[in-house]
């Protein structure tokens, strides 16, 4: 049950993982563009910067949860590597609860944002007014597929035999 969860969750963070990709590809196409009509036509775009900033937005939320699978994310060890298997998992497992209780907060927020967003029309500021529903809504879905990653995380700690996943 808990290897069909794992593996139905990392083909759908592995085609996250393409979409962030992408993502991150169109902001770098987009700056290039912005520096080409900046240093060739001497006339820069005062859209780039805010796209390039949307884009990445969406491919740092998007791409958490596969970066977590591939294990991406920054974390030291010094002292958990020097522990025997049970005391380890232990720790893992308290910095993965401590994880997903923020990512729990962090949700919430985004939701609640984006349902005043909806409610109020907010926009972004600059010279690209996106609906801010949309910003907030890829925030509540990055967040809520990280904290589904965690949580596989920590199944698979305490289901495989070596409780490394």
């Amino acid at each position: 049950m808990v290897e069909k969860f794992l593996n139905g969750l990392k083909a759908v963070n592995r085609v996250l993982g393409y979409v962030s990709g992408a993502l991150v590809l169109a902001s770098a196409f987009v700056m290039l563009y912005d520096v080409i009509l900046r240093y060739v036509f001497h006339s820069p775009s005062i859209r780039a910067p805010f796209l390039a900033a949307f884009l990445m937005l969406g491919a740092i939320f998007i791409g958490a949860a596969h970066t977590l699978f591939h294990g991406g994310h920054v974390n030291v060890e010094i002292l958990i590597d020097k522990f025997s298997a049970v005391p380890k998992r232990i720790c893992l497992s308290l910095g993965y609860i401590m994880s997903i209780v923020f990512m729990g907060y962090l949700t919430r927020a985004c939701f609640n944002f984006a349902v005043t967003a909806a409610r109020d029309g907010w926009r972004a500021m600059g010279h690209l007014p996106v609906p801010m529903v949309y910003l907030y809504g890829i925030m509540v879905f990055g967040s809520s597929m990280l904290m589904l990653a965690l949580f596989a995380k920590l199944c698979a700690l305490w289901t495989t035999k070596e409780g490394n996943s």
